[in-house]
């Protein structure tokens, strides 16, 4: 439980930016509400409370919701999400748990019982049914999950192709845990008197399997995510003096924007070009590509502005090689000219002679 609020709580962030994370967050979410009420003391509560097996609903329809919001997912990051096959997934679910809820009422909230919460014996034939529809959507879910979790993974960069891969297997366990349970509730329901029973060893084993590998693996595209954004977030900082300086003496270089990061990083870089290019008006801008001499133009020229030698026509040349519209390359050079703004003339110079 710890493993999947985790999980899904981490996920709440990045859910409210993307339907493939508020489809994992779902999945999360909903697992971990399945183990809530798998939970002892709520399962012996909200039996006796209401002299049902409502938690047993409960955790079953919680654990229906987490494998369809998986398979949605799995749908949204290899295919289009608004496909027929996306509508037909989230039909076919609502149709299988209002059927378990049907049932569960026409048993009179009953459905591993017989004579009532508090009195276990061998389990119903529709018991048994309820179970077997249950398992059947579960089942199907999870196999068409990990079936493209695999076909994806041939074509995925090699990280994220570890994580296709954890999260298969972890499909894989979780088909085995369900076609097991399955098996013997079938066994049963065919034959009452049959020694079938489930393996509490192989069933723990599955589900751990299950859990842990698709939080590692839908973890690895996360951290992925998660670098790219911290180092967005180191650009625009190294950015910031720079542009800051620029910025204060012509505003209106300023977008205001809001966006993602990467928007954000690419518009500082494009702000810094144009304020660059309005500076030209103060002075001519060196003919020099060296980032250290773009940083002490940068530097004298705002000073220079500063005691209004600012002139009415940009130049309409800045310092810098061709980068042929490559914003990559233009924010790895901004970045050295940045370090060098921000460091001491007399650092510089010693720095460029060693």
């Amino acid at each position: 439980m710890v493993l999947l609020w985790g999980a899904a709580i981490s996920r709440i962030r990045p859910a409210m930016e993307s339907v493939q994370q508020r489809m994992l967050w779902g999945a999360f979410t909903g697992l971990a509400l399945s183990r809530v009420f798998s939970a002892a003391p709520i399962v012996e509560w909200l039996d006796a409370t209401t002299q049902t097996e409502l938690a047993t609903l409960l955790r079953h329809l919680t654990g229906l919701a987490s494998a369809t919001f998986l398979l949605v997912y799995v749908e949204t990051i290899t295919r289009d999400p608004d496909t027929w096959r996306a509508r037909r997934i989230w039909t076919g679910a609502a149709v299988t748990m209002a059927t378990l809820t049907l049932m569960f009422l026409i048993r009179g909230g009953r459905i591993y019982w017989v004579d009532g919460a508090h009195s276990p014996v061998e389990t119903a034939w529709q018991g048994r049914v309820y179970l077997a529809v249950f398992d059947a959507w579960l089942m199907t879910c999870l196999a068409f999950a990990g079936f493209m979790f695999a076909s994806y993974a041939r074509k995925a960069p090699p990280l994220l192709r570890v994580g296709l891969v954890l999260s298969t297997i972890s499909m894989v366990a979780g088909v085995a845990n369900r076609a097991e349970v399955m098996v013997v509730n079938l066994a049963n329901l065919i034959n009452p008197d049959t020694t079938w029973r489930e393996n509490d060893v192989f069933g723990q084993a599955t589900l751990l399997a299950c859990i842990a590998g698709i939080t590692a693996g839908t973890s690895i595209p996360a951290y992925r995510a998660a670098s790219a954004r911290i180092r967005e977030m180191r650009i625009l900082w190294a950015l910031r003096p720079l542009w800051k300086g620029l910025t204060a003496l012509f505003p209106d270089v300023a977008l205001g924007m809001k966006g993602t990061l990467k928007t954000q990083r690419v518009r500082r870089v494009l702000e810094i070009r144009d304020a660059m290019l309005k500076l030209t008006a103060v002075t001519s801008a060196p003919a020099s590509e060296h980032p250290g001499d773009a940083a002490d133009w940068v530097r004298s020229a705002l000073a220079a502005a500063r005691t209004g030698q600012v002139g009415d026509d940009p130049e309409g040349e800045i310092p810098g090689p061709d980068f042929g519209n490559d914003i990559e390359k233009e924010t790895a050079w901004q970045l050295k000219v940045a370090e060098a703004f921000r460091r001491p003339s007399a650092e510089r110079a010693v720095s460029r002679a060693s």
